[in-house]
């Protein structure tokens, strides 16, 4: 048996989340709502600065809708991204019209006859708007597995080859907490990349085949312009080394160890900076930071 039973949209429980106009984005009828509802004139509040919001608030911009994406960290991509480069996502967003409020609660969503007219934020700032949308992470769906006493941590645990606790049952995609040798922990990978991994894992034991080797996990968002791609996963103990420049639009952030090994690479428009990136930490390849940060001297010739 495959378990692959995804994730769920984490909701809010606040006054006034069950109003008219308070959305998810998960499904293609969720995608479908809002694309209706987003235009010129309108005012949407997002509340959380993931990914999903801030791709949500540049297709809004786009289409001439008033937007503003509510935080409660001090930092929007708090969890998934280096504050390097969401420093400077948030400098283009503002630079594009769309209002980004930090550090913000919100204290419940306020409206009239039913349908969603605002937002109040814990100091008591009121926020207009007409549609809400919540992008405040995703709950894994292992509510089976438990009731079937497989081992849930943080989503259905299971191990480098998509095995749970019991041998006859597999477990793959977005509800699985999984050991990854690439990163040497247990995680939680949202992506589609993961899935597809997974999937080949669960169908190789279920063939009596090899095993495929754990690849070095990888995500992209599309916003505005910015075509991100991101390898590997940013640490506390790192150190940034910039290549390229964002006032151009094209740059990488390599996250280099304290032995000059990339443990995760962050690029902006640069395709070749983001293959690389992602085989130097596949191949643990110590690079000269010096040499990276100049993006005259080749990648190639960076290496140690």
């Amino acid at each position: 048996l495959v378990l692959a039973t995804g994730a769920a949209p984490r909701t809010l429980t606040l006054p006034g989340s069950d109003l008219a106009g308070v959305l998810s984005l998960r499904t293609l009828a969720d995608a479908t709502l809002l694309r209706d509802a987003v235009h010129t004139g309108s005012a949407l509040a997002i509340i959380g600065g993931g990914y999903v919001g801030l791709e949500v608030a540049a297709s809004a911009r786009a289409r001439g809708c008033e937007v503003t994406v509510i935080e409660r960290e001090d930092r929007v991509l708090a969890r998934v991204a280096s504050p390097e480069l969401s420093t400077v996502l948030t400098e283009f967003h503002r630079d594009r019209g769309t209002h980004i409020r930090t550090g913000a609660e919100v204290r419940e969503i306020t409206g009239t006859a039913g349908r969603v007219d605002g937002v109040v934020l814990g100091d008591g700032t009121e926020i207009p708007c007409d549609l809400v949308l919540v992008g405040v992470g995703a709950i894994p769906n292992d509510a089976l597995a438990r009731q079937s006493g497989i081992d849930c941590l943080a989503g259905i645990v299971v191990d480098g080859s998509a095995h749970t606790c019991d041998p006859n049952v597999l477990a793959i995609g977005d509800v699985t907490y999984r050991l990854h040798d690439t990163l040497g922990k247990m995680v939680r990978l949202e992506s589609i990349p993961s899935a597809v991994e997974q999937a080949k894992q669960a169908t190789a034991v279920i063939m009596n085949a090899p095993l495929p080797p754990h690849e070095v996990p990888w995500f992209w968002s599309d916003q505005f312009d910015l075509k991100m791609k991101m390898a590997g996963m940013v640490g506390p103990d790192t150190r940034a080394v910039l290549r390229g420049s964002p006032s151009d639009s094209s740059f990488a952030l390599f996250h280099l160890d304290s032995d000059g090994i990339p443990v995760a690479v962050e690029t902006v428009n640069a395709a070749a900076e983001f293959m690389a990136g992602k085989k130097f930490i596949g191949n643990r390849t110590k690079i000269d930071a010096t040499a990276l940060a100049d993006p005259v001297i080749s990648l190639r010739e960076t290496v140690l």
